[in-house]
């Protein structure tokens, strides 16, 4: 025998033991191969432990979780119902692998709201109150859809249950701020491409001959060798190091190219992390309010909006005693190449290092996102940073300015 849950779970052990079977399910073969199911599963689970669950509707699932505008037509809505038959296959799927350990969720036909099924436990009940009747409607074990699995009754002290539920909101996971930051760029079936910078560097013939350099020496051209495609600065790889991470932690594949390999076709292809001062980020940022230019050996983001507004370092000044950069981040949803597009360039090495840090630092970009409005997890955003540099690396990060779109 066994007890069904329709409404919230009514001890927090109970409550911990459906986000810990959570985990499992999303982390199972039936699930680990799409973040759209899982994103759908985690939802509707946690909004209904969380006391929500007469806000799961198709509307809210396709804004909270699909990122559609508040204004989506029926037929974006499609989405929904089509990821929410596919959950119920998935589920099915998981629990007739065994993955069953005595709990399972279910997601009804014609609902989104997840019920929760406890095996029951063998030992004597506890004496009802004498106030409280326990009304028990009897079902025919063969008739059930999962064997195992029958309701038992419907205490009429449910409500004291709901608020003991109500309580217990405060302690629920949400998303976090870098989760919803990763959110747009989470496509189980396209890696992501992350782009690196790679400067072209002059190597010598013969190193020893001419190192190191004594002063007023100079070096003959023929000495010289172009290298391409095999350095990158310490803010792309920290970069490609630290995305690569969030992106896995996500269960996101990803691809890692150089800068000058990459074509508009392949930023049409999947979403894109472009990171440094790349030609393909200078010429898509070309619209938008801040820009980060380069000419005559001097790199500056301007503020397109504010005459005369920008931010700059000393051209002949760098890295030696250089102790401030500016860094630009932009997330661009509706970018000229259809897909969603995170840039992160600074004007040097250590700036650029200084905004991955920022992306990838959860209590600091937490606090930045409270001052943004509510619904910038489904907008575009630039950020301007300033960063304190000490050495070869960053210190402090503040924001300077940033827009929502």
């Amino acid at each position: 025998m066994s007890v069904l849950h329709t409404s919230l779970p009514h001890t927090e052990q109970e409550r911990l033991r459906i986000l810990s079977h959570l985990d499992e399910l999303l982390e199972s073969p039936a699930f680990s191969g799409s973040s759209r199911r899982q994103a759908f599963l985690r939802y509707v689970v946690e909004e209904s432990l969380a006391g929500r669950g007469d806000a799961i509707k198709e509307r809210n699932l396709a804004v909270d979780v699909f990122q559609r505008d508040s204004d989506f037509d029926a037929q974006s809505a499609s989405i929904v119902r089509v990821t929410g038959g596919e959950v119920r296959k998935r589920l099915a799927q998981a629990y007739a692998s065994g993955l069953d350990h005595g709990l399972r969720i279910e997601l009804p036909l014609g609902s989104y709201h997840p019920v929760f099924h406890f095996a029951a436990v063998d030992s004597a009940p506890a004496p009802a109150p004498a106030t409280v009747q326990e009304v028990v409607t009897p079902v025919e074990t063969p008739k059930r859809r999962r064997p195992g699995l029958v309701i038992t009754g419907v205490l009429a002290a449910v409500g004291v249950i709901v608020a003991g539920g109500w309580a217990m909101r405060s302690a629920m996971h949400v998303p976090s701020a870098v989760d919803r930051l990763w959110q747009p760029f989470l496509e189980p079936e396209t890696p992501v491409l992350i782009s690196l910078v790679s400067p072209t560097v002059l190597d010598l013939h013969h190193r020893s001959k001419w190192m190191p350099l004594k002063p007023g020496t100079s070096i003959p051209a023929e000495e010289l060798i172009p290298v391409e495609m095999s350095y990158v600065g310490t803010g792309g790889a920290l970069g490609a190091a630290r995305f690569a991470e969030q992106l896995a932690l996500r269960h996101q594949s990803f691809q890692l190219k150089f800068g000058t390999d990459v074509a508009f076709a392949d930023l049409k292809r999947a979403p894109s992390i472009l990171l440094g001062p790349s030609r393909w980020m200078q010429e898509l940022m070309r619209t938008l309010r801040f820009r980060l230019e380069i000419a005559n050996g001097r790199r500056v983001i301007l503020d397109s909006e504010q005459a005369g507004r920008e931010w700059s370092i000393p051209p002949l000044d760098w890295p030696s005693t250089q102790t401030d950069g500016y860094c630009l981040v932009t997330r661009w949803l509706n970018s000229e190449t259809g897909r969603p597009v995170l840039t992160v360039a600074g004007l040097d090495p250590r700036d650029t290092q200084a905004g991955v840090e920022f992306l990838s630092n959860t209590p600091m970009f937490e606090t930045f996102a409270r001052t943004m409005p509510a619904e910038w997890p489904r907008k575009s955003f630039q950020v301007v940073l300033h960063n304190t540099i000490h050495g070869s690396s960053p210190g402090s990060i503040s924001v300077v300015a940033w827009k929502v779109w």
